[in-house]
C-alpha cells in the first residue's frame, strides 16, 4: 500500500519578470514632473511675484485636469495600457522645452506674460496627463499579483521619493547663488532629459491582455459605481482628508518666503529631507501593510498628520521658535505621515475596486479626488489673502493666516480618523495587534534575521 504524498503549497506569488523598468521609469519620471510640477515651479511664480492665488491656481491645474480620465477611460480597453500611456506621457513630455523657453525669455518681457504663458503650457502638460493617467493603475493592478502588491507600491514609491530627494538636492544646488529665471530654464531643461529617459523605461515595462468590458462600448453606469458602498465609503474618507493635503502641498512654500524669509535653496533642502524620511519609512513598512492590512498603517499616518500640522501652526503663531531642530522634526513628521497615508491608501482602492470596470472605478476615484485637490488650494488661496494682514494675539497665541491654515489642518484630520474605522477592510488587524506587531514583532524579526539568519517562527 503506498503512502499518500502531500499535496505541496502553492508557490509564493513572485513579481513579474520586467518590473523592475517601472521603477527605473518612475524615478526618472518622478525627477522629471517634481520640477514641472512641484517645488521648483511654485518657486518660478514666486520669483515672478505672483499671488497666493495665482499659485492655487497653478497647483489646481494637475487635479481639475484629472477630470480628462473619465471620457478616455473609455478607450483605454481598446488601445492597451502601455500604448495609451505612453502615447499621453509623450505628448506632455515635449511640452517641457515651452517652459524652459519662458524662463528664457528676454529681459523685457514683462512678468504677467511669462505668468501667463507658464500657465498656458501647464494647463496643456496637465491635460496630456490627465487624459493617460487613467491607464497606469489599471495596468499595474493586473500585472502585480494581489498578495504582494503592498511590496510592489512601497517599492515604487520608495523609488519616486528617492528620485524626488536627488532632483531637490540638485535644484537646490543650481539656486544657491539665489534665484534668476535663467536658472530656472536650466532646472526645466534637465526635467525634459528626464521625462525622455522614462519614456525608455516605460516601452520596456510587461504589457498585459486587456479585455473588453461592457462598458467600453455602452454607456457606463457611473452613479451605480460611485454608491457601490465599499466605494463610496473610501470616497468620502478621502475627500476629507484630502482637503487638508490640497492646502498643505501649496502654502508651506509662501510661509517660508513670507513669514521666515527662507532663501529658494534652504526650502528645496528641507523639502528633500522629508521625502529622504518618505523613502526610509516605504522601505521599512513594505511588507508590513500585507501583513497587518491597509487600515491600520493609514491611521497611524493620520496621527502623525495631525501632530505635523500642528507643529506648522505653533511655529507660525511663534510659540515654537524657528530653529533648525523644530524644522527637521517637522520635516520628518511630514516624511513619515505621507509615506504611510500613500502606501496604504493605494493598497486599499487597489483591493477594493472590482475587475469589472476596473478602468472607470479609478478614473471616478481619480477624478472626485482631483476635484478636492484642485478647487481646495484656488479656495485656501482666495481665503490667505483675504487674511493677508491679520494679525491678532490671543493668550500667546499669534492668529495669522498660517496658524489659522494650519489649525484647520489639524482638526480635518480628527475627522479623517473617525470616518477611517467606517471603512471596510476585513483581513486588517485592529488597532491592539497592529501595535504588537509594530513595536514587537517587527523588530523581533529583524533581530534574529541579524543574529540567527532566519525569522521568528
Amino acid at each position: 500500500m503506498s503512502t499518500p504524498v502531500e499535496p505541496s503549497a502553492p508557490a509564493a506569488p513572485r513579481m513579474p519578470v520586467g518590473l523592475a523598468n517601472a521603477y527605473t521609469f518612475q524615478v526618472f519620471n518622478t525627477i522629471s514632473f517634481s520640477i514641472v510640477l512641484g517645488v521648483p515651479m511654485m518657486l518660478f511664480f514666486k520669483q515672478l511675484g505672483a499671488s497666493a492665488t495665482i499659485l492655487g491656481i497653478a497647483a489646481a491645474l494637475p487635479p481639475l485636469l484629472n477630470i480628462l480620465q473619465v471620457p478616455a477611460a473609455r478607450f483605454v480597453e481598446s488601445i492597451g495600457y502601455r500604448k495609451f500611456v505612453l502615447r499621453g506621457w509623450s505628448a506632455r513630455s515635449y511640452l517641457i522645452i515651452g517652459m524652459a523657453v519662458t524662463a528664457f525669455l528676454p529681459g523685457r518681457i514683462d512678468t504677467a506674460t511669462r505668468i501667463a504663458l507658464m500657465l498656458l503650457l501647464l494647463f496643456l502638460y496637465n491635460a496630456s496627463r490627465g487624459i493617460s493617467v487613467c491607464g497606469f493603475l489599471p495596468w499595474m493592478t493586473k500585472l502585480v499579483p494581489e498578495e504582494i502588491r503592498g511590496h510592489y507600491i512601497s517599492r515604487d514609491q520608495m523609488s519616486s521619493a528617492l528620485a524626488s530627494v536627488g532632483a531637490l538636492l540638485l535644484n537646490s544646488y543650481f539656486l544657491r547663488e539665489g534665484s534668476s529665471l535663467n536658472a530656472f530654464g536650466g532646472i526645466f531643461l534637465f526635467s525634459f532629459a528626464a521625462a525622455m529617459a522614462s519614456l525608455y523605461f516605460l516601452r520596456k515595462i510587461p504589457d498585459v491582455p486587456v479585455e473588453a468590458t461592457p462598458y467600453s462600448s455602452g454607456k457606463v453606469p457611473w452613479r451605480e459605481m460611485l454608491f457601490y458602498p465599499p466605494f463610496f465609503k473610501f470616497m468620502i474618507f478621502n475627500v476629507i482628508a484630502n482637503s487638508a493635503f490640497a492646502a498643505a502641498g501649496v502654502f508651506w512654500i509662501p510661509m517660508f518666503r513670507d513669514l521666515f524669509h527662507f532663501s529658494s535653496s534652504k526650502t528645496l533642502l528641507l523639502a528633500s529631507l522629508s521625502v529622504f524620511v518618505s523613502a526610509c519609512s516605504l522601505f521599512a513598512f513594505g511588507k508590513i501593510v500585507d501583513r497587518v492590512g491597509s487600515r491600520p498603517i493609514i491611521a497611524l499616518g493620520l496621527i502623525f498628520f495631525a501632530l505635523h500640522f500642528l507643529g506648522w501652526a505653533l511655529m507660525a503663531s511663534h510659540l515654537l521658535p524657528l530653529t533648525y531642530t523644530w524644522l527637521i522634526i517637522i520635516q520628518v513628521s511630514a516624511g513619515l505621515c505621507g509615506s504611510l497615508y500613500n502606501l496604504g491608501n493605494t493598497r486599499m482602492l487597489m483591493s477594493i475596486v472590482p475587475a469589472m470596470g476596473r478602468s472607470h472605478f479609478f478614473a471616478l476615484f481619480s477624478v472626485i479626488v482631483s476635484l478636492v485637490l484642485g478647487l481646495m488650494p484656488v479656495l485656501w488661496g482666495i481665503v490667505l489673502d483675504s487674511l493677508s494682514n491679520w494679525h491678532q494675539v490671543m493668550w500667546g497665541w499669534e492668529w495669522n493666516k498660517y496658524s489659522f491654515l494650519y489649525i484647520i489642518l489639524a482638526l480635518t484630520m480628527v475627522v479623517a480618523q473617525y470616518y477611517l474605522h467606517r471603512l471596510d477592510e476585513p483581513r486588517a488587524m485592529r488597532t491592539d495587534e497592529f501595535m504588537h506587531e509594530l513595536l514587537i514583532n517587527t523588530p523581533s524579526r529583524a533581530i534574529t534575521r541579524l543574529f540567527f539568519r532566519k525569522p521568528l517562527p
